[in-house]
């Protein structure tokens, strides 16, 4: 292992602006354990690396958890398995819904010490291996798996084990949500994080993982954010393939039209994956079916947020922004809005066009408009004061 001086690209891509920086050079494979060896030692993941890292607000739950949170129930889950929680924020939202059964992993002691009182007996603390061997020699199995920012914490040799671990927990069903700051062109999302340093770009070009890690500190060598594996894209998707994980296109990209305007840059780097299964399929041909759209997230916008409210008055606290909340609840209820009336539209007067009707039925399709746009009102006006809480209201 070597420190040396660098500096980033000046393509103007992303971080790129030609300054200097500090790299870690992988020499063997033994440097990566020493690595680990020092960011475990150092305490690098006690509750200042989730203040820091993650933005963690000592009284409420951080404000992205309720698009993940939102992310997850578009994918209508019924036995939910978080690795790498952290104090569990996500579960903290989805924990509202009573009839969901909810199991995170955590090895932080110092942060699950903080974690929601209402979580109390859903997280399990240790290495994600072990908890799921646990898990798996009392049968239990799950239908949706999460991990936000987990993988590229971990041993380049060891990421197998860990994705087998999940595999052996999966319902045939099973759909895997996954974040990780990936670098170079997606086919689906783009280039979220670019190529850095001129040093890596040999192994960015053959889709290897990189030996040059951008370094948070140099006395102990530490790579930035702990994270262990830089690798490209295709390379992620490649190693979950390898169990038997294929990647959900179609449902990626309606997430991606859905949540994009709401997550910060890095969330963004998503992978949606399930198993080569006929039950997998089904699953995913019914969530295609019947959605993701503005409506649906609207409603589930509108449902997270009234499961909250009563959790918060359980709690006798505020677990969540609620000013915030009601931005993010009205700004979805326009989008549902424009989308609806949209397909009114699209539905009187595109099909009347599409066979061929005459100009004579005008009258009758903005009759028809008209009668099904009050339709409409009236539906949205009864749900908004059956269903928004006062704070949202």
């Amino acid at each position: 292992m070597k420190i040396l001086r660098s500096q980033y690209l000046s393509d103007g891509k992303g971080f790129n602006d030609g300054r200097l920086v500090d790299l870690i050079r992988i020499e063997r494979e033994e440097d990566f354990d020493a690595l680990l060896d020092h960011i475990l030692k150092s305490g690098y993941y006690d509750s200042a690396y989730f203040r820091e890292h993650i933005s963690y607000e000592e009284d409420r739950v951080k404000f992205d958890a309720f698009f993940l949170s939102a992310m997850i129930r578009l994918l209508r889950p019924q036995r939910i398995l978080e690795v790498g929680c952290g104090r569990g924020d996500v579960l903290a939202l989805l924990a509202a819904k009573r009839r969901l059964h909810l199991c995170g992993v955590e090895f932080s002691p110092d942060i699950l010490a903080q974690t929601w009182p209402h979580l109390k007996g859903k997280l399990e603390r240790g290495d994600v291996r072990q908890v799921c061997g646990r898990l798996a020699s009392f049968s239990i199995r799950f239908d949706t798996f999460c991990a936000f920012d987990f993988w590229e914490h971990l041993l380049p040799r060891r990421l197998d084990e860990y994705i087998e671990a999940l595999v052996a927990l999966a319902e045939k069903d099973a759909l895997f949500f996954f974040t990780i700051p990936a670098f170079g062109e997606d086919r689906i999302f783009g280039e979220i994080f670019p190529l850095e340093v001129e040093e890596n770009r040999d192994r960015f070009e053959r889709r290897l993982p990189f030996l040059y890690l951008n370094a948070e500190s140099i006395d102990p060598p530490i790579p930035a954010q702990g994270h262990l594996i830089w690798a490209h894209s295709e390379w992620w998707e490649k190693q979950f393939r390898k169990h038997g994980l294929i990647r959900l296109e179609e449902l990626e990209k309606r997430m991606h039209r859905l949540f994009d305007e709401h997550l910060f840059y890095a969330r963004k780097s998503f992978y949606l994956f399930s198993l080569d299964t006929f039950q997998a399929r089904r699953r995913v041909q019914g969530l295609l079916r019947k959605g993701p759209n503005y409506f649906r997230k609207w409603k589930i916008f509108v449902d997270l947020t009234e499961e909250i409210c009563r959790l918060e008055e359980s709690l006798g606290g505020t677990l969540i922004d609620q000013k915030e909340l009601k931005a993010t609840v009205h700004h979805a209820e326009v989008e549902a809005n424009t989308e609806v009336k949209g397909r009114i539209e699209r539905w009187i007067w595109g099909t009347a066009e599409r066979k061929g009707q005459s100009g004579l039925l005008g009258p009758l399709r903005l009759f028809l408009e008209h009668w099904a746009y009050r339709f409409w009102e009236g539906y949205l006006t009864r749900y908004k004061r059956r269903r928004y809480p006062p704070a949202v209201g």
